[in-house]
C-alpha cells in the first residue's frame, strides 16, 4: 500500500532529535578518545592491580544529598517568586515563565509560539527599536533570552549587580511591551524558513519527524512548522498570541544572584507589581490517541545507512508508572553502553553504531517511548527485528539485582547535576508549580527511583510497553534492505516534498 503525505503540520520533535544526536556524539567522543589513548595504554596502565574490576562491573553508592530550597513568595498581583541569594559572583539572573506553550498554536499556523517568543526579545521593546535594544543589552553586559516549547514559555536575563536597575525595566518591557518590529521579524521568519527548507537533507530529523507525528496524529504534540505554517503568520498573530497568553496571573518568577533578598523582592515588586493582566481562556487540547494503528511508515532515501525508530505513546510524566518507566527504559536501552540494547545491537551484533531508547516528557499530556538505531541498509530488517525483539525478551526476562543497582545509582546520581546550582534548583521549583506539579516533585522521582523492585520494573514494561503495537519508522532505500518490511505490519510510504 502506498500513501503520499505532505510534511505540514509538524513540530515539536526537536528533544527527540536532539537525544538521538547527542548519543551519536557521545559515540563518536568516545572512539574518538579510545583511538587516541590506546598507543599509551602499554606503559600508562602498566601498573594497574590485576584483581581490580572491570568498568562493567563497577558498582557505586547513590549519593545522599538534600538541595537547598529558595525562598518562595507572592506580589501584591499574586505573581509567585521563587528567589535565592547567591553572593559566589556579582551575577543576578532571572527567568519568568509563563503557559504561552506551542499547544496552543492554530493549526495552519504552526510555530506561533516560537515565533512570538524570539520576537519579544528580537522585535524591540517599550521605546527601544530592536537594534537599540541591542546596543544596550551589549552596553549593559547583559542579555535577554525567550524561548517556547510544548510546556511552557520563558523569558529570561542576566545581568551585572550594578546594572541591575537598568537591565530589570529591558526584561519587563521585554514581556510587556514588544513591539514585534515588522522588518526584524521578516530576518527572523527567513532564518526559520531556510532551516526548514534543509530538513528532508537530514535522515534523522526526518525519522524523528515522522515518527513524532505519527504517534501524535492529530494531536498538537506531533505538529511541526513547515514553510506555509510559518509564512502565515503575521505580526498581528504575534500581537494577539502575547495579549492571550503572556498574562500574570499564570505566571511564576525565579530570581538569584548577588543581592540582598529583601531588596530584590522590593525592586521586583515595583516593577512588576501593578501589572494586573487578565484571566486566560486556554483552548481545550485534544486527547492523544494512546492506541495509533501499528504500521510500518517508510520514507525512501538513497542512503547506504537507515534510520528507524519504533514506539508507542507511553505516560504522563508526573504519574506513578513513569518513575518505574524510567529506570526500566534505563536498562533497556536509555543507559548508554551499558542498556541492553547497546549490548545486544552494537557490541554483540555489531549492526548499528548508535543505538538505544528513550521517554519523553509530557505533562499535560502522555509522551512517547521510542528505540532507535542508525544501521546498515542491508541489516534494516534485522535492527527493526531486533528493536521490538529486546523489549519483549525483558518483559519476558526481567531485571536483574546488577542491572537494577546500575541503573537506580545512574539516575539518582546523574540528576544531581540538576541540583549543581541555586538558580537551577530555583528555576526548577518556579517551574514545577506553573506546571501544577506539587512541590518536591523531583525529590519525589528520585526517591521512588531508589526504592523500585525488580519485580515492579519488569510489570512496568508488561503494563506499558506493546511492542506487537509498536508504531515503526523507517527512512531509507528499500531496494538495499536485506528483507521486506512487511513482516512487522502494513507498509506505508511516505512521499517526501
Amino acid at each position: 500500500m502506498k500513501t503520499s503525505y505532505s510534511a505540514n503540520h509538524y513540530k515539536g520533535l526537536k528533544p527527540l532529535v536532539e537525544g538521538y544526536l547527542r548519543r551519536q556524539l557521545c559515540c563518536v567522543l568516545c572512539f574518538s578518545l579510545s583511538s587516541f589513548l590506546f598507543p599509551l595504554s602499554s606503559f600508562a596502565f602498566a601498573d594497574v592491580p590485576a584483581d581490580w574490576p572491570l568498568p562493567s562491573e563497577m558498582t557505586f553508592d547513590a549519593v545522599d544529598f538534600t538541595p537547598p530550597e529558595p525562598t518562595v513568595t507572592e506580589l501584591s498581583n499574586g505573581i509567585t517568586v521563587y528567589i535565592a541569594e547567591d553572593r559566589s559572583l556579582p551575577l543576578i539572573n532571572g527567568v519568568a515563565y509563563f503557559k504561552a506553550s506551542s499547544l496552543y498554536d492554530p493549526a495552519d499556523k504552526v510555530g506561533l509560539a516560537s515565533l512570538t517568543a524570539t520576537m519579544l526579545r528580537e522585535g524591540g521593546a517599550g521605546a527601544l527599536s530592536p537594534n537599540e535594544m541591542d546596543i544596550k543589552l551589549e552596553t549593559l553586559a547583559a542579555s535577554i533570552e525567550a524561548s517556547a516549547d510544548l510546556n511552557l514559555a520563558s523569558v529570561g536575563f542576566s545581568s551585572l549587580t550594578e546594572t541591575i536597575d537598568e537591565v530589570l525595566p529591558l526584561w519587563v518591557d521585554t514581556m510587556r511591551s514588544p513591539t514585534f518590529d515588522e522588518r526584524r521579524l521578516e530576518v527572523e521568519r527567513g532564518g526559520i524558513l531556510e532551516g526548514i527548507r534543509r530538513e528532508n537533507d537530514d535522515p534523522s530529523t526526518i525519522a524523528a519527524r515522522e515518527f513524532l507525528f505519527r504517534l501524535a496524529e492529530g494531536h498538537p504534540s506531533g505538529y511541526y512548522a513547515t514553510v506555509d505554517t510559518i509564512s502565515a503568520i503575521t505580526r498581528d498573530d504575534l500581537i494577539a498570541f502575547h495579549e492571550t497568553y503572556y498574562q500574570p496571573r499564570d505566571m511564576t518568577i525565579a530570581i538569584t544572584g548577588d543581592f540582598d533578598t529583601q531588596e530584590m523582592l522590593a525592586k521586583i515588586e515595583s516593577a512588576l507589581g501593578n501589572w494586573e493582566g487578565q484571566v486566560v481562556d486556554y483552548p481545550e487540547i485534544p486527547e492523544l490517541n494512546l492506541n495509533p494503528t501499528p504500521k510500518v511508515y517508510l520514507a525512501p532515501k538513497d542512503l547506504e545507512q537507515s534510520v528507524i525508530f519504533v514506539g508507542q505513546p507511553s505516560v504522563l510524566t508526573y504519574s506513578p508508572e513513569y518513575n518505574d518507566l524510567a529506570v526500566a527504559n534505563d536498562i533497556l536501552g536509555g543507559g548508554g553502553f551499558s542498556s541492553r540494547l547497546f549490548l545486544e545491537i552494537r557490541t554483540k551484533r555489531g549492526l548499528a553504531y548508535s543505538t538505544g531508547s528513550g521517554i519523553t516528557s509530557g505533562y499535560s499530556f502522555p509522551g512517547l517511548f521510542y528505540a532507535t538505531a542508525s544501521t546498515r541498509a542491508d541489516r534494516t530488517a534485522e535492527t527493526v527485528g531486533l528493536l521490538i525483539s529486546e523489549v519483549q525478551r525483558f518483559q519476558e526476562s526481567g531485571v536483574s539485582d546488577a542491572e537494577l543497582e546500575r541503573s537506580r545509582n545512574s539516575i539518582v546520581n546523574s540528576s544531581l547535576f540538576r541540583f549543581t546550582n541555586i538558580a537551577a534548583i530555583t528555576q526548577r521549583a518556579a517551574r514545577v508549580q506553573l506546571l501544577g506539579l506539587e512541590a518536591g516533585y523531583y525529590e519525589r522521582f528520585l526517591e521512588r527511583v531508589q526504592n523500585i523492585s525488580k519485580e515492579e520494573g519488569q510489570a512496568v514494561a508488561q503494563q506499558q510497553l506493546r511492542p506487537e503495537e509498536f508504531v515503526i519508522m523507517v527512512v531509507g532505500d528499500p531496494a538495499k534492505f536485506d528483507a521486506p518490511l512487511d513482516q512487522f505490519g502494513e507498509v506505508v510510504t511516505i512521499e517526501l516534498e
